[in-house]
């Protein structure tokens, strides 16, 4: 239960996040993107983003930059982690660009006030004691820079790297919707996946509890199931997808139940008791008052964690097939959606 209400209080952590950044955007002049969450702009001479991470709890701030036109080495970075550890956790560079993950506090209010206020000006500090100069963060070029939104991330990138990466995202969405969706495939994929989920869900049962865990297995398993064998995933393949975890979901706790009644009655084997249960059950010789109850409290419980596994799923992918500027000036967007 408890591991349920933890899940569920993390749907909105971002949006809450995006709240009590605002703040902190007036006071650094950082603008806003509303589309990506993200603050971006230009902080001490730097062209800067601050990403949420971890599913909104944590915060990451992003430079493109160069030293002496070559990319930070990650040893200074692993040095700066560990004389301000108080404010950072993991910093590494990935070529040009520049992660420095700001450490995380009790509360997303404390983790902006006291890691990302004090992290953003020893950044700056940091990179001006190096000498380092803003580049792309993908060739290391100085000139013609923007910030863009790509691959579900912030980046600072000049006009060539951007227009190379818009033209990838277009011929890979073009190579998908090339592919021949599979809905037989699909569905056998999505049977096999969510077995996986069932037997989390039959597992933690039988410990005693009832969790949204078992609903993000059966979430993720169903879904990448079905894309294995289906070769995509549309639409359709979502609605397949649920029915599928719909059933399985009710036969779990078919399963489930026949097992705790062979630990009560061990003359009959499990496979015994869940022919007897299911009889019961479509002929009406159940007691409906301890019936339901159960099986209503586990769907709850399952859609708690499957429901925002695939409305993530989904937006995920918009996003990864999303590309536009977000610093205001002209420049070509993508956008386009799988599902």
């Amino acid at each position: 239960v408890l591991l349920s209400i933890k899940f569920f209080k993390g749907i909105s952590v971002m949006n809450s996040n995006m709240k009590l950044l605002m703040p902190f955007a007036a006071q650094t002049g950082l603008s806003a993107d509303a589309r990506g969450g993200i603050l971006f702009g230009v902080y001490g001479g730097y062209n800067i983003t601050v990403s949420p991470i971890s599913g909104g709890k944590a915060m990451q701030i992003s430079v493109g930059v160069k030293v002496n036109g070559q990319p930070i080495d990650n040893n200074q970075l692993q040095l700066f982690a560990k004389q301000n550890k108080s404010f950072f956790g993991i910093c590494r560079a990935n070529g040009y660009r520049v992660d420095f993950n700001v450490k995380q506090f009790l509360t997303a209010k404390s983790t902006i006030n006291k890691g990302l206020r004090p992290g953003i000006e020893i950044v700056a500090a940091f990179l001006r004691s190096l000498g380092a100069e803003n580049c792309c963060q993908a060739g290391g070029k100085s000139e013609d820079l923007g910030t863009y939104y790509t691959y579900n991330c912030a980046s600072v990138l000049c006009d060539g790297c951007y227009s190379e990466t818009s033209a990838d995202t277009v011929n890979r969405i073009r190579e998908n919707e090339a592919k021949a969706e599979n809905l037989v495939g699909g569905f056998v994929g999505a049977l096999l996946g969510s077995l996986l989920g069932a037997a989390a869900i039959i597992l933690i049962s039988q410990l005693g509890y009832v969790a949204a865990i078992s609903g993000v297995i059966m979430g993720v398993c169903t879904l990448k199931g079905y894309e294995m064998l289906g070769g995509k995933i549309s639409k359709t393949g979502v609605i397949i997808s649920c029915a599928v975890m719909v059933v399985m979901v009710f036969l779990s706790y078919q399963l489930d139940s026949a097992i705790l009644l062979s630990k009560e009655y061990t003359d009959y084997s499990v496979f015994e008791c869940f022919k007897i249960y299911n009889n019961a059950v479509f002929t009406g010789g159940i007691i409906w008052e301890n019936y339901l109850p159960s099986l209503i409290m586990l769907y709850a419980f399952t859609a708690l964690g499957a429901v925002p596994t695939v409305k993530n799923r989904i937006s995920k992918q918009y996003a990864l097939n999303t590309l536009y500027r977000m610093d205001g000036q002209s420049a070509p967007v993508t956008e386009y959606s799988e599902i």
